[in-house]
């Protein structure tokens, strides 16, 4: 079962190549953009290891489970539901920007709310399935997807208009004081790990050092080629003038002997998938969390209340979202997940090693 915490941490790491990380990290690429991202490192990897240590005192429960074991009610409706909305926001950021992506590459003319529509019809079967079933279909989504986005990555790399002077420069900027913001965004990547608050069930023994191993290489590779390839690709002024750099990358490579010469619209279907297990992910968590809250979990009248609010209120996001500054919330979110992060993780350390 160790491979699952694999699956979940490498499964945010591949969402956020294109949705979060790139864009707001190019955007401090002369600021102390690689001391931020090892500071990102040391911090995600530390807190990962934190909870996986937390959680395994607790092997087979979620969250849910554990809070009921000694906390007045209260005090654990005010933590499930806290903690619910923010994995519903995290699942609807990926949603929005991804459907952001398709309204501007694929077809402008397209309504955003009917995108949002056929994604809803598929995430409102997925996340009521039980906890081992949704990770099966991620176990099966990152198995067929992975090896072909390797491949793009690949091609990036190896590309003849990869500009290594870009990068050069970009580096030469390693002595700059870092800043909060690149530093909470690059830690992003790491924090798949959050979602064991439910799929801890899943875990009946201890996590294993080789993921943690995995892990850091993986997110070596996937920080760095994310940032830095756009950069070799654009040039190290020129990068700044995309919204989503790695669409953009995509883009610009070709598959000559391929049925789809563009490798843009391969990206873009691959990364559906990913997209779509990633939400589901996110808001199987929050539905969980949320159903921890009241007594009868099981309620079929409740249940459908509660993704009824979750389908409304993103309809009614999407609906006002070219008022609402979606850039700027995405930022302010970013920060403050990750102090939000921090809290929880330290105190979870504290509290629940304890066996309440």
């Amino acid at each position: 079962m160790n491979r699952y915490f694999l699956y979940l941490v490498i499964l945010n790491m591949l969402t956020n190549v294109i949705i979060f990380v790139p864009k707001y990290l190019i955007q401090y690429r002369f600021d102390g953009l690689l001391i931020s991202i090892l500071i990102a490192m040391i911090l995600g990897m530390g807190l990962m290891y934190v909870d996986t240590i937390v959680y395994a005192r607790f092997p087979g429960q979620g969250l849910p489970e554990i809070l009921e074991q000694g906390l007045n009610k209260p005090l654990k409706i005010i933590i499930l539901v806290s903690f619910s909305s923010f994995w519903f926001v995290a699942g609807l950021l990926s949603l929005l920007g991804y459907i952001d992506i398709l309204h501007r590459i694929i077809n402008p003319e397209l309504s955003k709310v009917w995108l949002l529509a056929a994604f809803l019809v598929v995430l409102g079967f997925v996340i009521q399935l039980p906890t081992q079933k949704v990770m099966y279909l991620l176990e099966i989504i990152l198995c067929l997807n992975v090896p072909f986005i390797g491949f793009v990555f690949f091609k990036a790399v190896t590309s003849d208009y990869l500009n290594w002077d870009s990068i050069f420069e970009v580096g030469t900027h390693v002595a700059t004081v870092p800043k909060l913001n690149p530093i909470a965004v690059a830690s992003y990547i790491f924090s798949g790990y959050a979602n064991i608050i439910i799929f801890n069930r899943l875990f009946k023994e201890k996590i294993k050092s080789i993921n943690f191993v995995i892990i850091l290489f993986v997110s070596i590779l996937t920080l760095f080629t994310s940032v830095f390839v756009p950069i070799g690709m654009h040039g190290s002024y020129g990068v700044e003038e995309y919204i989503y750099p790695w669409i953009i990358t995509a883009d610009s490579l070709r598959l000559p002997y391929s049925p789809v010469e563009r490798v843009v619209f391969i990206f873009l279907m691959l990364y559906i998938n990913i997209t779509l297990i990633s939400v589901s992910v996110h808001w199987h968590v929050a539905f969980e969390l949320m159903k921890g809250v009241y007594t009868n979990k099981n309620s079929k009248k409740k249940n459908q209340l509660l993704m009824a609010f979750f389908f409304g209120l993103s309809i009614l996001v999407i609906l006002r979202i070219d008022f609402m500054h979606p850039e700027l919330i995405s930022m302010y979110w970013l920060i403050a997940r990750f102090f939000v992060e921090i809290i929880a993780v330290i105190g979870f350390f504290f509290f629940l090693r304890r066996k309440i």
